[in-house]
């Protein structure tokens, strides 16, 4: 009997938790909702560029998606998440449903991104606005390192390269 009410239990968190789970974005180019997460999926509808979008999960380098009463897969790249609330000092920013569900498939998944060339430096522009919400969201480095012998991470030094040696 402590069993099942363990399992009613755990069951009324998950669906308690799905809501909060839900992530607001944006499209940042359009393109083709697909059916499964896969590039030669089925087509299931078109979304434009900088449509809202919920994210309902996640699958590779892939993001379920709902936008115009549509539910369908886009490539994670061309999702840019909405900016949210920086959490409180000290607590993780952490929603219920993703303690429950680990959105791994158990096989190792890379996404490339293509990097800045020098055009693109040339003709960048500062953002004071997302450079104070940056700065909001750090965290004293004792806490940090706290934070990380907790989880076990180890921390390892890296040499900064050499800026005197040529590329070849």
């Amino acid at each position: 009997m402590r069993i099942a009410g363990a399992l009613i239990g755990a069951l009324a968190l998950c669906i308690a938790a799905a809501p909060a789970a839900a992530e607001e974005g944006a499209v940042i180019r359009a393109g083709e909702l697909k059916a499964m997460p896969f590039i030669d999926a089925v087509t299931s509808a078109k979304v434009a560029a900088n449509q809202a979008v919920t994210i309902v999960s996640r699958k590779g380098g892939w993001v379920e998606v709902q936008a115009n009463g549509q539910t369908g897969w886009l490539r994670m790249l061309n999702v840019r998440l909405q900016g949210g609330s920086a959490p409180a000092a000290g607590q993780a920013n952490v929603h219920a449903a993703s303690l429950l569900r680990t959105n791994s498939s158990g096989k190792t998944v890379t996404t490339g991104i293509k990097g800045l060339g020098e055009e693109d430096l040339q003709n960048a522009v500062p953002n004071p606005a997302e450079l104070t919400k940056l700065t909001s969201l750090a965290v004293p480095a004792a806490e940090a390192s706290s934070n990380a012998a907790a989880s076990g991470l180890v921390e390892h030094p890296v040499d900064y390269l050499d800026q005197k040696k040529k590329k070849k």
